[in-house]
């Protein structure tokens, strides 16, 4: 089918208006000033001609070509290439693989090329284009691996958009991955078909009992409660019980009786685990062998879960420990808003920590101070806190971080705070020799206190004044320092702005005295919690640069390969500049060596910051764990630890029977069909194949071709010409 467009932009109005108005003065201008001799009519001619000629191109004629073609749809063979396909049941049984060549063989292979385009695909740990039949029957069955899920996903993904007749799989459905058959739901875009490779039961029942899989996260809050699903197959069980225990760090947790239907198959076995406390917990889901079974490496699977803390750490750094630090220590630990870490000094004036510190070293260095958002420093000296620490918190607040300082002898008097680098961010000012004074005193919000936001969650709750028990006399807030809170008209709670960041002084050492007022208790927990909140800084105010390990899987078995990535973090500026930073990944292996592996950064479209890759390739078996790092002005950063398990084993060639049930969900889930030997021939030489038809359209331009061009220019040329020869203007 053939149609002419015009692809002129201009209105066709004005180009037809244009054309008659160029014609007529041509010829109004041929009759009034040239005589009517053959040169000049001729030249009239040759101008008429170009003008219409031009007028032509100016409405850019096309001729759209219109045809229907038919498109025969695409057939595809799936074959299985992995070592189980060369397994038998037992001898004189033809192999897995010597019947997918007698498939080949049937008449189906010359019938449906004749109907739809075939291609043929095998695979094992990965997937490998063959040119054709012919060349899929001359193949070996090596793989070391059999990855059937990602490599149906692989290549059907090529098809996308595509008519498909059919999949035929070749496969005897033991994918090493061990994934159950969930995912044999699909969608699958075509009907697929599969082929019993071996005579029903003929595998000598030989008890088998595996923990397929385990899933559970990774990575928890401290407090937070997930479960831990476990998948145990079997197979020879005669109905007998299993007992799957779960272990935490080596030590029984839990055990659940499980029952598996005696001709076999998987079942789900689900734990609930509590995480009270910060660190790496590996679970180990074990099932003790069943009698006379043969192969018992696959009956446990360990995985870790790393509890951490949330982000928004406060680290509390004490002297000797009294009251204060009794209930705020309780009080901080019942905060949802921080999660603390705890140093107190020690017998020896050493610090110590309390419960777990997490990465966190005694020397409060800089760039463990970059971990926490809050500080708090209880009743200390000078010589306990140390110049290099106050110096550390010093940058730690200037930096965007907060800084409570608390009340006590050790910290407000001639020794403590003032005699360190911290005098500089202190927001009081007094006469460091003087003691503080005991008794009873009453607290009072100040105007500026009772609209601070800080103190809001306190003010909704505050009945009556509350008294505190110690005052430090004679101190003054400094210049651009707000007082919140007095007591007998002496700064109780004074907050100031340092730097980036903020710092808060408390001047007594019995808030906690409020905790034991009858009816108030709620104001001491609510006064902390306002207070923590305000002091927590904005995430643009700490972004900083991070790292985050990640791999394609958790599990492998010996001699497959890991890819792992770390993802860049941080402010813009720095993510910007990570390509430039040497990031590293370090594993250690079960047996305790550490080894370092380089990793390749590449800038991800749309990413914050880069994407790091490294690969692993297993030889160990056990539990494996990867830590990224990087060193940054001096500073390194680590990755929170990725821990994964290598299965000491390959179940490759192990001796199992065709997963069957696995093959019939396929072949449901599609609308295709699993067949007998003697069955696929028939179905395969019956498939009905419909083509499609397809519309192709080509456009062929009318104006800008050699012909219409090369008139133009011919028209111009005679028209010179002509002119010329008579002596014409």
């Amino acid at each position: 089918m053939r149609e002419i467009l015009f692809e002129h932009t201009v209105p066709q109005s004005w180009i037809v208006a244009g054309l008659a108005f160029a014609v007529l003065a041509a010829l109004i201008c041929f009759w009034r000033y040239l005589s009517r001799d053959h040169p000049r009519l001729t030249l009239g001619l040759l101008r008429l001609g170009f003008i219409l000629l031009l007028g032509w191109c100016l409405f850019r004629p096309a001729e759209r070509h219109r045809q229907n073609e038919q498109l025969r749809p695409r057939f595809i063979v799936i074959a299985d290439t992995s070592a189980s396909m060369g397994l038998a049941p037992k001898p004189g049984i033809p192999t897995r693989w010597s019947v997918v060549q007698q498939v080949l063989k049937q008449r189906w292979a010359s019938i449906i090329p004749a109907k739809a385009q075939i291609d043929v695909f095998t695979f094992d740990n990965s997937v490998n284009p063959r040119p054709g039949l012919r060349d899929l029957a001359s193949s070996l069955p090596a793989g070391d691996g059999t990855r059937l899920r990602d490599s149906l996903q692989q290549i059907l993904g090529r098809y996308a958009g595509q008519p498909l007749a059919g999949i035929l799989l070749l496969s005897d459905g033991n994918d090493t991955r061990e994934l159950g058959n969930e995912w044999a739901a699909g969608p699958w875009p075509a009907p697929i078909y599969s082929v019993r490779l071996e005579p029903p039961d003929s595998w000598e029942a030989i008890p088998e009992v595996r923990v397929i899989r385990v899933d559970t996260p990774r990575r928890v809050v401290a407090g937070w409660q997930s479960e831990l699903t476990a998948v145990i197959g079997a197979n020879g069980t005669k109905g007998a019980p299993l007992n799957v225990q779960l272990y935490e760090n080596n030590q029984l947790l839990q055990a659940i009786p499980l029952q598996i239907p005696a001709e076999g198959g998987s079942r789900e076995v689900k734990f609930e685990l509590d995480h009270p406390m910060i660190g790496t917990f590996t679970y180990k889901v074990s099932v003790p062998p069943l009698p006379k079974q043969a192969v018992t490496n696959d009956n446990e699977f360990s995985v870790a879960v790393d509890v951490t803390d949330t982000k928004n750490r406060a680290l509390y750094v004490e002297g000797v420990p009294g009251f204060e630090f009794k209930f705020l220590k309780r009080a901080l630990e019942r905060s949802k808003a921080v999660t603390p870490i705890i140093l107190l000094q020690g017998p020896d004036g050493n610090l110590m920590s309390v419960g777990h510190a997490g990465s966190v070293n005694l020397t409060m260095a800089h760039d463990q101070l970059a971990q926490f958002k809050i500080a708090i420093l209880g009743n200390m000296d000078a010589a306990t806190l140390g110049d290099e620490r106050a110096s550390s918190l010093v940058k730690f607040v200037d930096e965007g971080g907060s800084l409570i300082l608390l009340g006590g002898d050790d910290a407000w008097g001639a020794s403590g705070f003032a005699a360190t680098p911290l005098k500089q961010l202190l927001p009081i000012q007094r006469d460091w020799s003087l003691p503080s004074q005991e008794g009873s005193f009453r607290t009072v919000l100040t105007r500026e206190g009772a609209a601070h936001p800080a103190l809001q969650s306190l003010v909704k709750k505050w009945s009556r004044p509350m008294p505190v028990l110690s005052i430090y006399p004679g101190s003054k807030p400094t210049a651009g320092a707000t007082t919140v809170l007095t007591a007998d008209n002496e700064p109780l709670v004074v907050t100031q702005r340092f730097g980036q960041g903020k710092v808060a002084a408390v001047l007594s050492n019995s808030l906690w005295r409020w905790q034991l007022e009858p009816g108030q208790q709620d104001e001491y927990l609510s006064f902390w919690d306002g207070l923590i909140q305000w002091l927590m800084p904005s995430a643009s105010q700490v972004d900083q640069f991070s790292l985050d390990l990640s791999a394609d899987v958790e599990q492998l078995f010996l001699g497959d390969t890991l890819n792992l990535s770390a993802r860049a973090g941080g402010s813009r500026a720095t993510a910007a500049a990570a390509p430039a930073i040497p990031v590293t990944v370090e594993i250690q292996s079960p047996d305790g060596r550490k080894i370092p592996y380089p990793m390749q950064a590449s800038v991800t479209t749309g990413q914050t910051g880069p994407v790091y890759a490294s690969t692993y390739k297993a030889d160990t078996g056990g539990m494996c764990t990867a830590v990224a790092s990087a060193t940054l002005d001096g500073r390194k950063i680590e990755s929170p630890p990725f821990s994964f398990y290598v299965k000491p084993f390959t179940p490759e060639t192990a001796p199992r029977p065709q997963a069957i049930e696995l093959l019939r969900q396929l072949a449901t889930a599609s609308r295709g069909q699993f067949c007998e030997q003697d069955q696929l021939n028939q179905v395969l030489s019956s498939l009905e194949v419909k083509n499609s038809e397809q519309e192709r359209v080509s456009y062929t331009t009318l104006w800008n071709t050699p012909f219409i061009l090369g008139g133009l220019m011919l028209l111009l040329s005679a028209d010179w010409i002509l002119r010329k020869q008579r002596d014409m203007a």
